[in-house]
């Protein structure tokens, strides 16, 4: 099988005087070119090519006619031809035409030149080239500090898009201004995508330069927990961005809760505020930025939230810093009633 592969590999050259004697013998014998043609499964216009010596004949063919016409070797002059004996000849060649297309590719103007011949290529065929959209880079913002707040609540980053994942019951009305919030920012199309049958909103942004950039602000990519989630360190450094992001951020991942309890058989309602992540050093930060804007939060090491429980300091929560989230507003003004 092998040697059968290799003979169909390599080819015979002749010489003029060969040529003559091997096709005149197969045509005493054949008489018609297109008998010869059929039996060696070719075209009679290849069969002429070889009989002519324009092109080399397979050294398979070459021997099976020497068989039928019961030829000998001896009698003709032939020159075997190594295999891929053409390459080098196909290869100048392929060279010489490619650098009168694009110039001398080891010459600068010869790569400007190749440079401008295939983006005209794209452009004809309109393939063009993967490039990354261009976005609009925000300076840093309570705009920005309150979308970091969000996407370390709710959010995630993949390779190629940003995303923020929430309730589509009770949070559809914040997914919708998320969604603007990021159009604003970064100028890109913003796409709400429902699960209906999960009760899920999907924010999502396919953008790898936002996800490049949302990145350098101190957002994870990939699992949250296990890139270090934290307050991003721009943010800490000024406290109306510390508003903005603990404001995103108890919009997503925080609650407003009532908590009843009983004295000496009196039943008495109290206002919580929670902050919820599994992040260690976010929960850490949520408590210093809390401290730092005059709160009193407290958190115990088997808990997974940061808590504020003083009425006072809810009241001044909402009233300072605030929510965008209509679910948490009207669970603060429903509960707020049950403890006067």
């Amino acid at each position: 099988m092998l040697l059968v592969w290799y003979d169909c590999c390599m080819r015979v050259r002749l010489s003029k005087k060969s040529l003559e004697i091997l096709f005149n013998t197969v045509e005493a014998k054949y008489k018609r070119w297109v008998t010869i043609a059929n039996k060696n499964k070719v075209s009679v216009r290849t069969l002429s090519d070889w009989r002519k010596g324009e092109i080399s004949m397979p050294l398979l063919v070459f021997r099976k006619i020497l068989a039928d016409c019961d030829l000998k070797e001896e009698k003709v002059s032939f020159t075997i031809l190594s295999d891929f004996w053409h390459t080098k000849d196909a290869g100048r060649k392929g060279a010489a035409a490619a650098m009168k297309l694009y110039g001398n590719f080891g010459t600068p103007e010869g790569r400007k030149l190749g440079g401008q011949r295939s983006i005209a290529t794209h452009k004809k065929r309109q393939t063009a080239f993967k490039t990354l959209k261009p976005i609009a880079k925000p300076k840093h913002s309570k705009k920005l500090a309150e979308l970091l707040g969000i996407f370390v609540g709710d959010g995630h980053l993949s390779d190629y898009q940003a995303s923020v994942c929430t309730n589509s019951k009770t949070d559809k009305e914040h997914a919708m201004l998320t969604s603007k919030l990021i159009k604003s920012l970064f100028r890109v199309p913003v796409s709400l995508r429902e699960l209906k049958n999960e009760n899920t909103i999907i924010v999502v942004a396919s953008s790898v330069s936002v996800v490049k950039f949302l990145n350098k602000q101190g957002m994870p990519q990939g699992n949250k927990l296990k890139n270090n989630l934290t307050v991003p360190g721009w943010i800490i450094k000024k406290r109306t961005y510390q508003k903005a992001f603990l404001r995103g951020l108890f919009d997503t991942d925080g609650c407003i809760y009532l908590d009843k309890h009983k004295i000496n058989k009196k039943r008495y309602n109290h206002l919580g505020w929670a902050v919820t992540s599994y992040a260690e050093k976010l929960r850490k930060d949520v408590m210093e930025i809390l401290a730092n804007l005059g709160y009193s939060p407290t958190n115990r090491d088997t808990q997974k939230s940061v808590y504020l429980r003083k009425q006072k300091e809810i009241a001044k929560y909402f009233r300072e810093i605030g929510t965008n989230n209509s679910k948490h507003l009207t669970r603060y003004r429903k509960f707020i009633k049950l403890t006067q």
